[in-house]
């Protein structure tokens, strides 16, 4: 027999400190990010090399970008801007 009780994402994170809600939202921020990065680089039909060899460093760090593995600063944003023909936009909301 499955017991399993439905519970809401709000009533959920009750549970969590403040300071742990404030580490998810910083997660699911960088996430966001990332997911945008790996999503404009397949619209314009780039593969990770593709993308290393334009930008001119190694695909395992668009990799590690794109799986969370490794921070990228904004300096390396706004190189893969370039390489992706974009402007790096950043709003603080």
């Amino acid at each position: 027999m499955n017991n399993k009780k439905t519970v809401l994402l709000s009533q959920w994170s009750e549970q969590f400190t403040p300071a742990e809600k404030r580490k998810a939202r910083k997660a699911n921020d960088y996430y966001a990010v990332v997911e945008e990065f790996q999503k404009t680089r397949k619209e314009l039909g780039l593969t990770q090399q593709q993308l290393a060899d334009k930008a001119g460093i190694h695909r395992t760090v668009i990799t590690k970008i794109e799986t969370g593995a490794r921070n990228t600063t904004l300096n390396s944003l706004m190189m893969f801007a370039e390489a992706l023909d974009k402007k790096l936009k950043i709003t603080f909301l």
